[in-house]
């Protein structure tokens, strides 16, 4: 004998309402949408705001810069850990302008963890701050560059010496300003000894111990077209460059490559 159970419509509900949510439950989750990235710092221009940079790391993290000037000729700029003319990329941003007054396509960005940029949750990549600007390098070239200087100062100098060293697509120089031999991970005298392109390493005099860095990092450097400047002051990174025969000595080597 068969038994036929009709089933109210209240249950038939409850039914349908349970196979719903089983459904739901077995697929995938929706990719969670991250919001744009903002740039915070209050030394960027309205103007300049236009021109906001965003790009990723091949580790993917997201970083923020300003891109100033035009032309296949390109200058970046990674900044020191604080001090200077501003935090972070403001550091850059008076040399910036001047640049891009010559002529030069310009980019200034903060680094991982530091301003309006992300960060990364792996610890053994928290440092690793050449790799920001290998992506720097990637996007500029992106955009229309076709010769490029890198210049940092303090950990962002020891982030240049180290991406030019890694760099796929080779740059046309690179300037380190008060740079440290090494900073977290990231290895500026090992790199330095696998250079191959113009360097030229910078330090006031007195900013101990930043001159025996560039002395040491002069000295393991291979490139052919080297140079060492210990200029007078006791300025750290970007601000030597207040004094004019440090900024005179840097224009002419940024135009003698690129």
């Amino acid at each position: 004998m068969i038994l036929r159970v009709a089933l109210a419509g209240p249950a038939i509900a409850a039914l349908v309402a349970s196979a719903a949510t089983a459904e739901l439950s077995a697929a995938p989750p929706r990719p969670t949408r991250l919001k744009p990235l903002v740039l915070r710092e209050n030394c960027v221009s309205r103007a300049e705001r236009r021109r906001v940079v965003r790009f990723t790391t091949f580790d993917r993290v997201r970083l923020i810069g300003v891109e100033l000037g035009s032309g296949p000729r390109a200058v970046i700029l990674a900044h020191q850990g604080g001090g200077g003319e501003g935090p972070w990329l403001c550091a850059w941003m008076r040399y910036a302008r001047l640049l891009a007054l010559q002529g030069y396509r310009v980019l200034a960005f903060d680094h991982r963890g530091f301003g309006s940029s992300g960060r990364t949750n792996h610890v053994s990549r928290i440092s690793r701050v050449d790799f920001d600007v290998l992506a720097a390098i990637d996007v500029m070239r992106a955009r229309g560059a076709r010769q490029i200087v890198l210049a940092g100062a303090s950990l962002g100098g020891t982030a240049v010496v180290s991406a030019a060293a890694l760099a796929k697509t080779g740059v046309n120089g690179v300037i380190s300003f008060s740079a440290p031999q090494t900073y977290g991970r990231v290895d500026a005298l090992t790199a330095a000894r696998a250079l191959r392109v113009p360097v030229l390493f910078i330090s006031a005099a007195e900013d101990e111990p930043f001159p025996d860095d560039a002395r040491a990092m002069y000295d393991a450097c291979s490139s052919p077209d080297k140079q060492v400047a210990i200029v007078p002051g006791t300025v750290h990174g970007a601000p030597v460059l207040r004094d004019p025969a440090t900024r005179a000595l840097v224009d002419g080597w940024i135009r003698d490559h690129l």
